[in-house]
């Protein structure tokens, strides 16, 4: 380092007498100006070299200086380790037994610290509940540790694995699993299928397979990491409602044995209803006023006729009993007959209706009564520790009473609407019986 100030003292010292006698030998020769000039640019030209050359001396020599003072600081930086080695290991030499014992024992204590909160943390995350630990063993802990940091890693970062999944097929097939969070979508290119999956114990199922635009978004995902794609905002409720849509036919097979005869009078009180209705929508209207109109057109022989053309239906066997050759007595019998005849076929096959209204509700609770029975002995032999087998059971027991139900409800409803226009049309006869009792026996009547 010395070297290197003493070279540069040197260098300016040249430098300035370079000046000097650049001037004193100048002085005698100012009459020619161009050779002092060529000569100052000549003596600045050689001053340049000189210059450059110590700098790049001195810069050569400053990388070489620092490249030995990294080399001593290291040096000092490996010295003060062993330093600090040999005086521990001095100290060790010097411990006594009470300070080992010491220090062996804070050692036990963090390293049950460390295996409490280990355990404790797998327990918090189901990785290994306290319950199933048995003997602590910390590489195992400390692997499923690693194992579940791995998978909250791939939580935050998802990408797509090769995972095997089930079809709604039942078919089992290879394909592309992306998971984020709760929700995760299938990918396979042949044959070209994506779709929604969901956890399903141990294994994964496509619970909804996609198209169109929503296959596009999947393929999208997979090809450039960014796509739109559709997800369940239910975490596979959704899916399962939409897994557990089964027909009319599968829902009335769960219900049994006892489905069958609440069929049956289901059909029977369809078809009488649907029979009954018809009859009655072609009853002939009734004409109103009817015994003021028989009374007016006593009178006259072909009004009457033609009275007893415009009347019919029941209004007409009322007429025929009432305009028939006869005593008054006589007269309210057949009158009274007629009635009840037409009451009769009015009131005919109401009650089949009635009966199915009656009936199917109490096959219903009675299927009820036999699934919940079989659904007992299952929970005795078997236990009840799945909840979902025992609400399966009541759930297949109870569509016998919903079954019966919907075959009460419309046949009750259809009942009373019929019974009601029966009642109405039959209270119009009757006051017509009343009011032709009461007409005066035409002369020449017996």
């Amino acid at each position: 380092m010395a070297h290197l100030v003493r070279r540069t003292n040197l260098l300016s010292q040249a430098r300035a007498m370079l000046s000097l006698s650049v001037l004193l030998v100048g002085a005698p020769a100012l009459a020619d100006l161009d050779s002092v000039r060529e000569e100052l640019a000549r003596s600045i030209q050689t001053a340049q070299r000189e210059l450059s050359a110590a700098e790049a001396s001195i810069g050569a020599e400053r990388g070489e200086l620092a490249e030995r003072l990294a080399a001593a600081q290291n040096r000092v930086l490996d010295l003060r380790e062993r330093a600090v080695a040999a005086r521990r290991a001095a100290d060790e030499e010097t411990l006594t037994l009470r300070q080992i014992e010491t220090r062996l024992e804070a050692w036990r204590e963090q390293s049950r610290f460390q295996r409490n909160l280990l355990a404790g943390f797998l327990d918090r995350t189901g990785r290994r509940p306290l319950s199933e630990r048995g003997e602590a063993d910390m590489q195992s802990e400390l692997e499923i540790l690693a194992a579940h940091v791995e998978a909250q890693q791939a939580r935050l970062y998802p990408t797509w694995e090769r995972q095997r999944v089930v079809l709604p097929g039942g078919e089992l097939a290879d394909g592309d699993v992306l998971a984020v969070g709760p929700v995760a979508w299938f990918r396979r290119a042949e044959p070209a299928q994506s779709g929604l999956i969901r956890q399903d114990g141990d294994m994964l199922r496509v619970s909804l397979l996609f198209s169109g635009q929503a296959e596009g978004g999947i393929e999208d995902l997979h090809r450039s990491l960014a796509g739109t794609v559709m997800f369940d905002p239910t975490l596979s409720r959704a899916l399962l409602l939409a897994e557990d849509n089964e027909t009319l036919w599968q829902h009335l097979r769960r219900g049994g044995i006892w489905v069958v005869p609440i069929v049956l009078f289901a059909l029977f009180a369809s078809v009488v209803a649907a029979a009954k209705a018809v009859w009655l929508y072609r009853l002939p209207a009734l004409v109103p006023a009817l015994a003021e109109r028989v009374e007016a057109a006593q009178r006259s022989e072909d009004a009457l006729h033609a009275l007893t053309e415009q009347v019919r239906g029941p209004q007409a066997e009322l007429l025929r009993a009432a305009l028939a050759e006869q005593t008054p007595e006589q007269r309210d019998d057949r009158l009274y007959a007629a009635l009840l005849g037409e009451r009769n076929r009015l009131e005919r096959w109401l009650g089949a209706i009635a009966v199915t209204a009656s009936v199917a509700p109490l096959l219903g609770l009675l299927g009820t009564v036999s699934g919940m029975i079989s659904t007992f002995k299952a929970m005795t032999l078997f236990g009840s520790g799945d909840p979902s087998v025992v609400s399966g059971g009541i759930a297949e027991a109870l569509i016998t009473t919903e079954l019966g139900l919907v075959v009460a409800i419309p046949a009750l409803v259809a009942h009373a609407l019929m019974s009601r226009k029966v009642k109405s049309y039959f209270a119009q006869l009757e006051k017509d019986a009343v009011h032709l009792s009461q007409l005066p026996i035409r002369a020449g009547e017996a």
